[in-house]
């Protein structure tokens, strides 16, 4: 297994937002998602006897790595939402002689290495997050929902008939943007930001990160001319000096600096 390729194909998706160490036949991957428990998502990489790679959790989620607490009566929901993780992801499981599980997802082409490890990482990120809210979390909820609102009405106010609403890239349906403005052929790239808590914001903040780094490797790249980010600066999870190293990361990724919510007009002199 070239791991120097496959660590490279990795970095270049995920830009800096991952570390990767060498664990003699297996190269684990430390992402850039962080659990609302404050836990680095990691997945690991080896070669299979029949030439496949895969692309594994170690079973760190069954073992309870990731340290999630158990609330009894949210079980049976937490089932469905990992079964639809599951689902939404097209993840894979067995399990050793212990009888711990690994999920886990392969393929032949070491080109489609970072997919799988983007797909194995969310999977993960949304069932760890899943385990860590004891259901529901009335404020975080509201709070999102609210500002969706707000900003979608906005977006929709002024550019009626343009804008489509959590849309994905054509070629990468699992990576939704808050919205995508379009201007004829051109693509214009909209993800909101927010969050009740910092952890939710910051949260957010990587995820949007990750989303513009991964169009870089869409088909449609030619066609994005804006790459936006909408930051709800009246959310409580908002503290600029605390989270400025990946408000920072963000700017890096976008066409212009993120927009403040209570600057949402500057949007309209760039889209106009």
């Amino acid at each position: 297994m070239d791991k120097v390729d496959i660590a490279e194909k990795i970095k270049t998706s995920f830009c800096n937002l991952v570390a990767i160490k060498n664990r003699k036949k297996t190269l684990e991957v430390i992402t850039g998602y962080s659990t609302i428990n404050n836990k680095f998502i990691s997945v690991f990489i080896y070669r299979s006897n029949e030439g496949k790679y895969i692309v594994t959790d170690f079973g760190w989620f069954d073992q309870n790595y990731y340290d999630t607490p158990y609330y009894d009566e949210s079980e049976d929901i937490l089932v469905k939402i990992k079964n639809t993780y599951i689902y939404t992801y097209d993840i894979k499981n067995t399990s050793d002689k212990e009888g711990n599980i690994y999920y886990y997802k392969s393929t032949f082409n070491i080109e489609q290495i970072p997919t799988l490890v983007y797909d194995l990482s969310n999977f993960l990120l949304g069932i760890i997050n899943s385990y860590c809210v004891q259901f529901k979390d009335e404020k975080e909820e509201k709070e999102r929902e609210t500002f969706r609102k707000e900003a979608d009405l906005f977006l929709k106010i002024n550019y009626e008939g343009r804008v489509k609403m959590r849309k994905p890239l054509d070629d990468f349906k699992n990576i939704k943007f808050n919205a995508i403005i379009y201007k004829g052929m051109e693509l214009n790239l909209v993800s909101y930001v927010t969050g009740s808590t910092t952890t939710y914001f910051e949260n957010d903040l990587r995820k949007s990160i990750v989303n513009f780094e991964i169009s870089e490797r869409s088909l449609s790249k030619k066609d994005i001319k804006n790459k936006i980010s909408i930051i709800n600066d009246q959310s409580e999870g908002y503290n600029a000096n605390k989270s400025e190293s990946l408000i920072n990361l963000l700017s890096e990724k976008l066409t212009e600096q993120p927009i403040l919510w209570s600057e949402k007009e500057r949007i309209l002199k760039i889209l106009n």
